[in-house]
């Protein structure tokens, strides 16, 4: 396995583990991924846009440390178990449709 990154504007955004490039190629078609890529943000702004060109590259030395402490620490707490994919955001990331709950009434109704 080789440790890849999803770049978007020149900036390594998801680093994740693939067998081959068609793999890691393939993983960037995950709709799931496209998802989070556009909804999760960083200083406020969505990761990706929806139409800026998302590039694959081998991941840097730094970056390949990165994800295997990630990992490591998953596996030692549980979290991994080792058969599912795993991947990392490289930069701080926030889920905002997690602070986001429509089952409340967020409107002052004058009562």
């Amino acid at each position: 396995m080789s440790v890849f990154v999803a770049e978007i504007l020149g900036r390594g955004i998801v680093a994740f583990d693939a067998a081959t490039e068609d793999d890691a190629k393939a993983l960037l078609s995950d709709e799931a991924l496209r998802r989070d890529l556009h909804v999760f943000q960083n200083q406020g702004r969505c990761l990706w846009d929806g139409f800026a060109e998302i590039n694959l590259r081998k991941a840097l030395p730094k970056e390949t440390e990165i994800w295997q402490a990630s990992r490591a620490r998953a596996g030692q707490s549980g979290e991994f178990d080792g058969h599912e994919d795993w991947r990392i955001f490289l930069l701080p990331v926030v889920d905002p449709s997690r602070f986001d709950d429509d089952d409340d009434d967020d409107r002052d109704d004058g009562d």
